[in-house]
């Protein structure tokens, strides 16, 4: 059967999934009866796999691994991001992507449930590996110290996805062994989760030391994600700090928009940490969102209102032929095929690009709104400027009467503030930050026309049917 198939029947039938708590079991006991491979992509070791350096380093392939999977970056965990909010519509036959697009969430809908499935599995991966390898007596310490770093930020990077969007949320820091012990688990405060996050990345920081990659965590990944999560927590001195020390890192925006989604998956300047689809056979980011006669299945589509966000001219309510907008990531972001708006970000349905998970214009627009919420406004506006400027967009300008062509004036914080919203939507696009962004900054209820209760997505049924101490959100 071919992934997309077992995908379309997950979402068509959510009793088939399996609860968390009990695949994180039989996970664990599969590990027990089946060596670790040197080259892992799927399993998860138990304590006598993980006994030397080559099987602490499969083990830490294979976290990285579970980063693939459809429910994260390679698939769901993306479209629903921008799926639940303005950017995207469902445009296919998936029951579960139009709760989604509606904002009409069950409990029980399974690409919810799919995403904190596959988070709390790479959880539990890279928790063995926190566990284990420092119990291995013959490994080179150096080694054992990389790795455990990065063991990490892989967890800390699936916590920030989890309370992004399920709000508290188990934390869960040892690798699961009996149902006893998994079912007792119950959800921690938003507040304890950050908290957790930010204390996995410091013992991140402390064990890694490689600045070079983009498929493996650096120096800079980490930096780059602590200054992602002290946005979302109102940390703004923080947030800035952070962005900062990774501005100080060499890193620099892509000359275009473009190269960052090459069919051929090349690096750039601006890339900090990505993920390639290797797992899979095809990119369901790009067969999602293309038509039928290019290839896809046309699951999901943009919307007019993102058209008209990139082209201030467009008339939603207008022929989509007329959609013409000087921004450069519109121009990509967006295709037209005779009578369809389809997504055309992803290109290659083969798998061969490779997801941002952390770039460096997202740092610019953290450091950027930092820097606004702070006061700074002159500096914020200079700072999002070198976004639009690779757009081909006029620079915007602070309180100035006297302008050139096509810029805008700013005067108060709120308008600075709202501009740098509006550049992480185009920037970002199809990427999964504009529901978070609409979350975290009370817009939700506003732009979507939704209740409080609905900005939270429900915890798995079936989870909280097996761990009585896990809470259901409220209106769930």
């Amino acid at each position: 059967m071919s992934p997309r198939l077992m995908t379309t029947s997950s979402r068509m039938n959510p009793a088939m999934r399996i609860r968390i708590l009990a695949a994180l079991l039989l996970l664990a006991a599969a590990a027990c009866s089946n060596p670790l491979d040197v080259q892992p992509t799927t399993s998860i070791p138990d304590a006598t796999a993980i006994s030397d350096g080559p099987s602490a380093q499969a083990a830490l392939i294979g976290a990285y691994n579970g980063l693939q999977s459809l429910s994260l970056y390679g698939e769901e965990l993306v479209e629903l991001g921008d799926l639940s909010a303005d950017n995207a519509e469902n445009s296919g036959t998936y029951t579960s992507y139009a709760e989604v697009d509606g904002n009409q969430l069950h409990a029980n809908n399974s690409a919810v449930a799919d995403i904190w499935l596959a988070s709390y599995d790479d959880i539990n991966r890279a928790n063995e590996i926190i566990t284990r390898v420092p119990t291995i007596t013959t490994i080179d310490p150096d080694q054992a110290t990389e790795i455990l770093g990065e063991a990490y930020f892989l967890r800390a990077l699936n916590y920030s996805n989890l309370v992004k969007l399920y709000g508290g949320v188990p934390i869960v820091t040892q690798p699961a062994t009996n149902l006893a012990d998994a079912s007792a688990v119950t959800r921690a405060s938003v507040s304890d989760v950050y908290g957790q996050i930010l204390k996995d990345l410091d013992s991140a920081a402390a064990g890694i030391s490689n600045t070079d990659e983009t498929t493996q965590a650096t120096v800079g990944a980490v930096a780059a994600l602590r200054a992602r999560v002290l946005l979302y927590t109102g940390d703004w001195a923080g947030a800035e700090a952070a962005a900062a020390e990774v501005e100080s890192m060499g890193y620099d925006l892509a000359p275009r928009y473009q190269d960052l989604y090459s069919a051929s998956g090349n690096a750039t300047s601006e890339d900090i940490f990505r993920i390639i689809q290797t797992e899979i056979q095809e990119s369901f980011l790009s067969y999602d969102y293309f038509t039928r006669g290019l290839g896809g299945v046309y699951e999901l589509r943009p919307t007019k209102d993102l058209m008209h966000a990139y082209d201030p001219s467009f008339d939603p309510d207008g022929d989509i032929s007329s959609y013409n907008p000087t921004d450069l990531r519109g121009q990509w972001n967006i295709s037209i095929s005779g009578s369809r708006v389809y997504g055309s970000k992803y290109r290659s349905i083969v798998g061969t690009e490779y997801f941002p998970v952390l770039r460096f214009a997202e740092v610019i627009l953290t450091r950027a709104e930092a820097l606004a919420r702070l006061g700074q406004l002159s500096d914020a506006v200079d700072e999002y400027n070198r976004v639009r400027e690779r757009a081909g967009l006029p620079d915007d300008v602070l309180g100035v009467t006297v302008i050139g062509p096509g810029a805008t004036v700013l005067s108060t914080q709120d308008q600075v503030i709202a501009r740098i919203l509006n550049e992480r939507r185009l920037e970002l696009a199809f990427e999964g930050d504009r529901w978070p962004d609409l979350v975290r900054t009370g817009l939700a209820t506003t732009v979507m026309g939704i209740s409080a209760q609905a900005t939270l997505y429900p915890i798995p049924q079936r989870e909280v049917d097996v761990a009585p101490g896990v809470t259901q959100n409220p209106g769930y």
